[in-house]
Protein backbone atom coordinates (compact mmCIF):
# COMPACT_ATOMS: atom_id res chain seq x y z
CA UNK A 1 0.00 0.00 0.00
CA UNK A 2 1.36 3.42 -0.84
CA UNK A 3 1.07 6.51 1.31
CA UNK A 4 -0.54 9.66 0.04
CA UNK A 5 0.12 12.84 1.94
CA UNK A 6 -1.80 16.00 1.25
CA UNK A 7 -0.39 19.24 2.56
CA UNK A 8 -3.30 21.70 2.57
CA UNK A 9 -1.11 24.78 2.05
CA UNK A 10 0.61 23.15 -0.93
CA UNK A 11 -2.74 22.22 -2.42
CA UNK A 12 -4.02 25.77 -1.92
CA UNK A 13 -0.85 27.15 -3.55
CA UNK A 14 -1.34 24.83 -6.53
CA UNK A 15 -4.99 25.85 -6.82
CA UNK A 16 -4.03 29.53 -6.70
CA UNK A 17 -1.27 29.06 -9.29
CA UNK A 18 -3.70 27.45 -11.73
CA UNK A 19 -6.34 30.13 -11.19
CA UNK A 20 -3.83 32.97 -11.52
CA UNK A 21 -2.42 31.47 -14.73
CA UNK A 22 -5.93 31.25 -16.19
CA UNK A 23 -6.75 34.81 -15.14
CA UNK A 24 -3.46 36.04 -16.62
CA UNK A 25 -4.16 34.38 -19.97
CA UNK A 26 -7.67 35.75 -20.35
CA UNK A 27 -7.86 38.74 -22.63
CA UNK A 28 -4.34 38.24 -23.96
CA UNK A 29 -5.25 36.75 -27.28
CA UNK A 30 -3.70 38.12 -30.42
CA UNK A 31 -6.78 38.75 -32.49
CA UNK A 32 -6.46 42.53 -32.49
CA UNK A 33 -2.82 42.42 -33.60
CA UNK A 34 -3.39 39.79 -36.25
CA UNK A 35 -6.41 41.58 -37.69
CA UNK A 36 -4.43 44.83 -37.79
CA UNK A 37 -1.60 43.08 -39.59
CA UNK A 38 -4.06 41.56 -42.05
CA UNK A 39 -5.65 44.96 -42.63
CA UNK A 40 -2.26 46.43 -43.45
CA UNK A 41 -2.05 44.32 -46.58
CA UNK A 42 -5.28 45.11 -48.45
CA UNK A 43 -6.29 42.51 -50.99
CA UNK A 44 -3.66 40.00 -49.91
CA UNK A 45 -4.68 36.37 -49.38
CA UNK A 46 -2.94 36.48 -46.03
CA UNK A 47 -5.55 38.88 -44.66
CA UNK A 48 -8.18 36.12 -44.49
CA UNK A 49 -5.71 33.68 -42.96
CA UNK A 50 -4.63 36.15 -40.30
CA UNK A 51 -8.24 36.88 -39.36
CA UNK A 52 -8.98 33.16 -39.16
CA UNK A 53 -5.87 32.59 -37.04
CA UNK A 54 -6.86 35.49 -34.79
CA UNK A 55 -10.26 33.99 -34.02
CA UNK A 56 -8.95 30.48 -33.39
CA UNK A 57 -6.07 31.79 -31.26
CA UNK A 58 -8.45 33.69 -28.98
CA UNK A 59 -10.74 30.66 -28.76
CA UNK A 60 -7.83 28.42 -27.78
CA UNK A 61 -6.66 30.90 -25.11
CA UNK A 62 -10.17 30.97 -23.65
CA UNK A 63 -10.43 27.17 -23.73
CA UNK A 64 -7.04 26.81 -22.05
CA UNK A 65 -7.99 29.32 -19.35
CA UNK A 66 -11.32 27.55 -18.73
CA UNK A 67 -9.60 24.17 -18.48
CA UNK A 68 -6.97 25.57 -16.14
CA UNK A 69 -9.67 27.08 -13.92
CA UNK A 70 -11.39 23.68 -13.84
CA UNK A 71 -8.08 22.04 -12.89
CA UNK A 72 -7.71 24.50 -10.00
CA UNK A 73 -11.23 23.62 -8.84
CA UNK A 74 -10.36 19.91 -9.01
CA UNK A 75 -7.27 20.52 -6.87
CA UNK A 76 -9.44 22.32 -4.30
CA UNK A 77 -12.03 19.52 -4.30
CA UNK A 78 -9.35 16.85 -3.88
CA UNK A 79 -7.76 18.78 -1.02
CA UNK A 80 -11.13 19.26 0.71
CA UNK A 81 -11.94 15.57 0.27
CA UNK A 82 -8.58 14.48 1.73
CA UNK A 83 -8.93 16.83 4.68
CA UNK A 84 -12.47 15.58 5.32
CA UNK A 85 -11.28 11.97 5.24
CA UNK A 86 -8.49 12.81 7.70
CA UNK A 87 -10.99 14.41 10.09
CA UNK A 88 -13.36 11.45 9.84
CA UNK A 89 -10.56 8.94 10.39
CA UNK A 90 -9.27 10.96 13.33
CA UNK A 91 -12.71 10.94 14.89
CA UNK A 92 -13.01 7.19 14.46
CA UNK A 93 -9.64 6.57 16.05
CA UNK A 94 -10.47 8.98 18.88
CA UNK A 95 -13.65 7.00 19.57
CA UNK A 96 -11.78 3.69 19.42
CA UNK A 97 -9.10 4.87 21.82
CA UNK A 98 -11.84 6.11 24.15
CA UNK A 99 -13.42 2.66 24.17
CA UNK A 100 -10.07 1.02 24.82
CA UNK A 101 -9.26 3.40 27.66
CA UNK A 102 -6.49 5.19 25.77
CA UNK A 103 -6.05 8.92 25.67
Amino acid sequence: MSDVQVVPTDMKNAENAATEAADGARGHGSSGYLRAAGGGIPGADSMGYLSELAGSWDKEITTWADNTDAFGAQIAATSNDAQGTDKEAGGLFGGLFGLLGGS
